[in-house]
């Protein structure tokens, strides 16, 4: 009589393991939360323009266009990009409008110009670039985007290209000539020519020369406190 319930609970356990097993597994805990990065973050990583019109954009910048000329890297990012013809289209599209070289104008007078190409003359991009030429990989990238067929071949069917048909077709536009015609009296240019008559346009620029974050690491550095100038410590009023 003893071993009935014992023998009762070891049937209650045998039926009853299926059941568990059957049952789905708890929801794990949630994670923690990860912040989604900006769209910029994702879709421009290496801070180098993706599409035609971006490159006209960032090759007529004098802000930003020395950036190819300072990092290997990015200069074979660049002969890639503009040996391209669809490039090619819409830098001479590009060019009908005076607006670009309004805002090349722009570019070229603000005193960040002047750091873009101060730090070319760095001793730390020239050894960049030295390395460059030592390293075969730097030749390869070269020659295989010059010589790559897929290139070659958007080159020789370029006249069906869409791109380049536009463009053609736009020359032949009377009103493409429209706005080049009309520059004198646009705002935009007057509004740039006049920019050095700001004061303020001096003092920017005097600001750039000085400063260490216009020029590359290893100027910088000597530029910077305590190699360079000491700022002058006001004194305290009595």
């Amino acid at each position: 009589m003893r071993k009935l319930p014992l023998l009762m609970t070891m049937a209650l356990g045998a039926l009853s393991a299926p059941a568990f097993a059957q049952q789905p597994a708890p929801a794990a805990p949630p994670a923690a939360y990860v912040a989604t990065p900006a769209p910029d973050a994702i879709t421009n990583l290496d801070g180098m323009p993706k599409t035609h019109m971006e490159w006209v954009a960032y090759l007529s910048d004098f802000t930003h266009n020395a950036e190819m000329m300072a990092d290997p890297k990015k200069f074979v990012a660049a002969m890639n990009a503009i040996s391209e013809p669809g490039f090619l289209a819409t830098a001479v599209t590009a060019m009908m409008n005076p607006n670009l070289y309004a805002r090349s104008m722009a570019s070229a007078m603000d005193p960040k110009a002047y750091g873009n190409y101060a730090r070319i003359v760095d001793p730390m991009t020239l050894m960049g670039w030295m390395q460059a030429a030592l390293d075969p990989q730097f030749f390869n990238a070269m020659v295989q985007l010059l010589s790559d067929p897929n290139k070659v071949m958007r080159w020789v069917s370029s006249p069906a290209d869409p791109n380049v048909t536009a463009m053609a077709l736009g020359m032949l536009n009377p009103s493409t000539y429209v706005p080049m015609a009309t520059a004198p009296v646009n705002p935009n240019l007057w509004g740039t020519a006049m920019a050095p008559m700001n004061p303020n346009w001096y003092a920017g620029w005097g600001n750039a020369v000085v400063s260490p974050q216009s020029y590359g690491p290893t100027w910088g550095n000597w530029m910077s406190t305590p190699y360079g100038m000491v700022p002058v410590q006001p004194v305290p009023a009595r």
